[in-house]
């Protein structure tokens, strides 16, 4: 009976071990090369499914790996446990992202300077016709200047926004699907509960030009694309690359502006590892 009990006791023992290297292999340091251009063939990469990075990383010139999620938790957890080499974001999210949570950092840029836009309804060409104008212009002007110049600023320090009053002359309003907690892009500030970021200043100097009331209305992405093609908002808060414009425009219902922002594609690796 002794012999029983010590048996079981033995293969008890063996079963928690077996169960303690699954649960913690992920959590060692694993001493990795740097990310270099030269070496990301085979690289396992998280990305958020759908977004601008999951479309442009997964193409074959870059031989990775992608991991698909639907939430950044679980691709933030699925990076700090090693399940996954990097996660890929934009530079703009990336500057928030690790000084948030300084254990990561950015290991490498892999595109430079790509063209991001927002995406309108197709019934309303008048409205795409009336930003790409404001848009042109805008980019000349010291209030975009400022607006890169605090959004690579939030890499040290929250991001300081600047409220746009939004000047109404007309009966008319623009409605816009926004993004919330997306800093420093857009998000609700928790103690005025008002929208802040640098494309929500944007897009009030934008409703500004137009006379109109500006509406911005909180929405997952998927909330937003159904949103967008049944007509019911104008247009989408959350930029993309032109790199998607004939994918997103292929069934006649979105199309998308000239370009917004450049951003970087960044990976953001495990700081020790590097």
């Amino acid at each position: 009976m002794g012999k029983f009990r010590l048996r079981k006791l033995v293969v008890k023992e063996v079963f928690l071990l077996l169960f303690l290297c699954l649960m913690f292999t992920g959590c060692a340091k694993n001493q990795r090369e740097p990310l270099t251009a030269d070496n990301l063939t085979g690289r396992k990469v998280g990305v958020m499914i759908g977004y601008s990075s999951d479309y442009i990383l997964s193409q074959p010139q870059y031989g990775l790996d992608i991991y698909r999620y639907d939430y950044y938790s679980d691709m933030t957890l699925a990076l700090r446990f090693n399940r996954v080499d990097a996660i890929a974001t934009e530079m703009d999210e990336a500057y928030v992202f690790c000084r948030m949570q300084p254990e990561f950092e950015i290991g490498l840029v892999v595109e430079e300077q790509l063209e991001y836009a927002y995406l309108f309804s197709a019934d309303r060409p008048e409205l795409l016709e009336q930003f790409n104008q404001f848009i042109r212009d805008f980019r000349e002007t010291e209030e975009y200047a400022d607006i890169l110049r605090r959004v690579e600023a939030s890499a040290d320090a929250p991001f300081q926004a600047k409220k746009v009053e939004n000047t109404v002359t007309t009966d008319r309003v623009l409605k816009v699907a926004a993004y919330d907690g997306w800093e420093p892009i857009s998000y609700i500030n928790n103690l005025t509960g008002e929208w802040e970021g640098g494309d929500v200043e944007l897009i009030t100097h934008f409703a500004n030009s137009l006379g109109a009331k500006l509406e911005l209305i909180d929405m997952s992405w998927d909330q937003m694309v159904i949103e967008l093609t049944t007509g019911l908002v104008d247009l989408l808060l959350s930029p993309e690359s032109l790199l998607m414009a004939k994918d997103l425009e292929m069934s006649g219902n979105i199309v998308m502006s000239d370009w917004v922002f450049l951003k970087d594609i960044v990976l953001i690796v495990n700081k020790e590892e590097n």
